[in-house]
């Protein structure tokens, strides 16, 4: 079973546990699959023994989740984190070396650059550092995350880092506005 078919069986499983009545057409626009594929993957959970099929209307069956089914949801969401911790580990570990690799100097202000999911990594990372973390910086969103404002591009003179950690794509108008005084780190994977 390929881990994109895993991932389908799992987020119908889920989807089948949570709802108390769901048609195939809430499904697909519920996980943004088409009805032919939840189709084909509710006959594969049935044939298994996971999902059971109450009713004979087409437009009324309900689908439940069999003490089977359960079980292997359970299994499948631990398969799922084991995995994903190994790749979060691994990407941590990566984004360390890169932040341990800036030569401070006695320089340890910083600001990072976009929100994503590497951010997050570099704000944890950063915590058990000697660093500053003076602002986060994006041009699309504005939000407030771990404590901070999320500012524009255009403020980061009101903050002056040393250092612009960089965790997404940056455009040429961006860079243009990042005080020479600014080294870039590129800490994207």
């Amino acid at each position: 079973m390929s881990n994109q078919e895993e991932i389908t069986q799992y987020n119908i499983l889920q989807s089948i546990e949570n709802g108390e009545q769901i048609s195939q057409r809430q499904l697909s626009l519920q996980l943004g699959i088409n009805v032919a594929s939840i189709n084909f993957a509710l006959k594969k959970l049935t044939k298994r023994g996971l999902v059971k099929m109450l009713g004979v209307n087409p437009r009324r069956i309900r689908y439940i989740l069999t003490p089977k089914g359960i079980a292997e949801k359970t299994q499948m969401a631990y398969k799922f984190f084991d995995r994903n911790f190994h790749f979060y580990k691994a990407v941590r570990k990566d984004v360390e070396n890169k932040i341990n690799s800036i030569p401070l100097h006695g320089k340890n202000s910083v600001a990072i650059y976009g929100i994503t999911d590497l951010m997050e990594m570099a704000y944890l990372v950063i915590q058990d550092k000697e660093i500053d973390l003076v602002a986060i910086i994006d041009n699309e969103l504005k939000i407030r995350i771990f404590g901070y404002h999320v500012v524009g591009i255009d403020e980061i003179h009101k903050y002056a880092p040393d250092f612009l950690l960089v965790t997404k794509e940056v455009d040429a108008y961006t860079i243009k506005q990042i005080p020479d005084s600014i080294k870039i780190v590129d800490i994207r994977i």
